[in-house]
């Protein structure tokens, strides 16, 4: 595939990507669990095409890039829904209702594209939902039930939304705009890995997630704390990353 039809927003393959393997490893995934997982890879790697030839990258992205984004919308998209009607036929019914909501999610991001506004703090929380949301119908198709269904997609979206508001802090920072996103990351942090410990002590069920939560939640903490430079943003993007990583293993544990 031409490299620049590929989704530029890299913290959004992990975004998608804990989700889904969260929904594997705690359920006994079957076909429409695997299903589910390519068509939400297949229609993650279509958007790109889109955004091309809808002008979000610009006019000579689009001009230079147009048939290759035609055929790789056709291709990804064709395939992404072929995979995804599969899944739901085989799914049970209820993993096939859960199927809704990521795809409401996905809906509400199309007048964020139209608008151009991808790379917006409201474009990413609602891409962050639909992210986390895949949990469900994978998980759900795999057996999943109670907090094994329920808990991962809370943890990613709260991490998400944590980690997306500190990464606008820091550019907040410089550019002096939107100057509210500082104090709002800095607390929405803070209390949300509250929550998280205080879920871990009073809520016997919910502790594996709760536990699973803390430490990319700390790190969003440490890393409002410190105050960092836009140019370590790739440090910060690998070590949220790192700690989702070791948040997937809690869960596997506890399971």
């Amino acid at each position: 595939m031409n490299k620049h039809l590929l989704p530029r927003e890299h913290g959004a393959y992990a975004e998608l990507g804990f989700p889904l393997l969260s929904g594997l490893v705690l359920a006994s995934p079957g076909l429409a669990a695997w299903l589910f997982v390519a068509a939400a890879i297949l229609l993650f790697l279509a958007n790109e095409p889109l955004v091309v030839l809808l002008g979000v990258r610009g006019k000579r992205a689009r001009e230079e890039h147009a048939v290759a984004a035609r055929r790789g919308l056709a291709a990804l998209g064709g395939l992404g829904a072929v995979a995804g009607l599969a899944g739901l036929w085989l799914a049970p019914e209820d993993a096939r209702w859960l199927a809704l909501v990521p795809a409401a999610f996905a809906a509400g991001l199309v007048p964020v594209v139209l608008a151009k506004n991808l790379k917006t703090l409201p474009g990413e929380v609602i891409a962050g939902a639909a992210f986390s949301a895949m949990h469900l119908p994978v998980a759900a198709a795999g057996g999943a039930t109670g907090v094994a269904l329920w808990g991962p997609p809370v943890l990613w979206f709260a991490v998400t939304v944590c980690a997306t508001l500190a990464v606008h802090a820091i550019k907040s920072r410089v550019t002096g705009a939107n100057p509210w996103v500082v104090p709002a990351a800095s607390w929405s942090a803070r209390l949300t890995l509250l929550a998280a410990l205080a879920a871990w002590v009073w809520v016997p069920g919910w502790r594996t997630v709760a536990l699973a939560a803390c430490l990319p939640l700390a790190g969003v903490v440490v890393v409002n704390r410190l105050a960092l430079s836009p140019r370590k943003l790739k440090q910060v993007g690998w070590a949220v990353v790192a700690a989702n990583a070791v948040a997937v293993s809690v869960l596997a544990a506890g399971h």
